[in-house]
């Protein structure tokens, strides 16, 4: 990491987790406007347009060259496949939550993501788990457990998309690659099947060539959604301390929440029950991440 600029690298944090917390309502909005729209033609309009988006950065920043090469290394390859896999199964379940007004388990799901992704680095990583680590852990699984309660059966979109994004994660911990051109790649993979099903879809009457002008800057909206942010986070991580970082990524879930109550999804005394057990798992998190890095910054010194 470079040097540490807070004020650079808060805004273009903050602005990036504002447009991830946020997006729920652009896809609501999108949804209401166009009618009811299916999620797979949804999902390749944002993946074709995101490409574009992304394409489009990596061409200002001067990085095409760096693209270019991912495509021709068979080892980067081995891993960006799986990612792409991985990502565009947790873009699909993430819309379709939000088409059926399932927005609070998507966001108990991205809060749990981080402890998620931390046991799945001890298991896969075999990165050291202490005592105050298997606590923080089994508050959030009776949280998730009582969720079900709360939102009336398994709640399979949570454990769909923390899971998915926890691999997701995993396989890009080995990655040494800019996170804009990882990711451009990993969206230009799936590229191919996104165009298929448009042009399948295109014959029919809810088809791109039946839309409005407006239905139509909508689907392209949501790719200038969803590659803008990359911008903000690449910016934001190259100026913080990945601890900054790691507390910042709570904001998209926070707003989610707030998301789900302008759109009518109402948080129930039992939904509360489950958040409140992750929220204290993320606050002990937190408190120990801060904890652990000040015992390491006590070695060092040593």
């Amino acid at each position: 990491m470079g040097q540490i600029n807070y004020r650079r690298g808060l805004p273009a944090m903050g602005v990036c987790f504002l447009l991830w917390g946020f997006q729920p309502l652009y896809w609501f909005m999108c949804t209401s406007i166009c009618g009811e729209i299916d999620t797979f033609f949804l999902m390749a309009c944002r993946i074709v347009w995101a490409a574009v988006t992304c394409l489009c950065i990596l061409k200002v920043q001067g990085k095409l060259p760096q693209l270019k090469a991912v495509f021709k290394d068979r080892q980067v390859l081995k891993r960006e496949i799986p990612a792409a896999v991985f990502l565009f199964g947790d873009w699909i379940v993430y819309l379709w939550a939000v088409q059926n007004g399932r927005v609070l388990e998507c966001s108990l799901g991205y809060y749990i993501q981080p402890l998620v992704v931390f046991a799945l680095g001890a298991v896969i990583f075999k990165e050291k788990m202490n005592w105050r680590h298997v606590i923080i852990i089994g508050i959030v699984v009776v949280g998730v457990v009582l969720s079900a309660n709360g939102f009336g059966g398994v709640p399979y979109v949570t454990i769909a998309l923390s899971l998915m994004f926890a691999v997701y994660a995993a396989i890009k911990k080995s990655l040494t690659i800019d996170s804009i051109v990882s990711t451009t790649s990993e969206i230009l993979m799936m590229v191919p099947v996104a165009l298929v099903f448009i042009l399948f879809f295109r014959m029919g009457d809810n088809g791109m060539g039946s839309m409005t002008v407006i239905k139509q800057i909508l689907m392209i909206g949501g790719g200038v959604i969803t590659g803008l942010p990359m911008v903000f986070y690449s910016i934001g991580v190259r100026n913080l301390p990945l601890m900054t970082t790691g507390i910042c990524q709570y904001i998209s879930p926070s707003l989610s929440i707030v998301c789900g109550a302008i759109m009518g999804e109402a948080l129930t005394h039992e939904k509360l029950v489950s958040f409140l057990f992750i929220w204290a798992g993320v606050i002990l998190y937190v408190l120990n991440t801060f904890y652990e890095e000040k015992q390491r910054k006590k070695a060092a010194a040593k």
